[in-house]
């Protein structure tokens, strides 16, 4: 049923993609408030891909990627606004903590962090597919990536964040 949305959409179907952006607005929104930390910022960067999504919909190759092609449009929309905003050193906002993973806020603080310094290229990977559970397969497609490229990344993502979280309990 999403696939047929997503068609329609991308045929110029504007009813469709409205629907399509209402299912996603949250998952949209806490992708920009991962990256701004601010309510303010992140309605704001969602409305702004929101407009890019409606003008780029006809771009989209594979219907079944609309959600992690959707996704990336926030993420270089986020980064866009951080490179403009020098304000992306602030505190982590504690509301993007899930009591749900078993993990203390200070424990979710760390891992945020760590996600935070890892390069932009490997930030975008781990989002994908940790936080949205997307398959390797799946980013590939999106980022137009070979397959072992993205393992590759998620991989170094992981190591490093390893590092960057044991670094934090010493």
């Amino acid at each position: 049923m999403k696939n047929v949305l997503v068609e329609k959409a991308i045929d110029g179907s504007r009813d469709a993609l409205e629907v399509l952006l209402k299912e996603h607005y949250q998952q949209l929104y806490k992708t920009a408030f991962l990256y701004v930390k601010n309510e303010s910022d992140a309605l704001d960067i969602v409305q702004d891909a929101v407009i890019k999504i409606m003008n780029k919909i006809n771009t989209l190759q594979f219907p079944e990627y609309f959600t992690t092609w959707a996704v990336r449009v926030v993420i270089f929309t986020s980064l866009d606004h951080l490179k403009k905003n020098a304000a992306y050193m602030e505190e982590m906002d504690e509301q993007i903590c899930d009591p749900e993973k078993g993990l203390s806020n200070e424990e979710h603080l760390d891992i945020y962090e760590g996600i935070r310094k890892l390069p932009q290229h490997l930030q975008e990977v781990t989002i994908l597919h940790y936080f949205y559970g997307k398959k390797v397969k799946e980013i590939s497609a999106v980022l137009n990536e070979p397959l072992g490229t993205i393992k590759y990344k998620l991989h170094e993502a992981r190591t490093k964040l390893k590092g960057y979280l044991e670094e934090g309990e010493q």
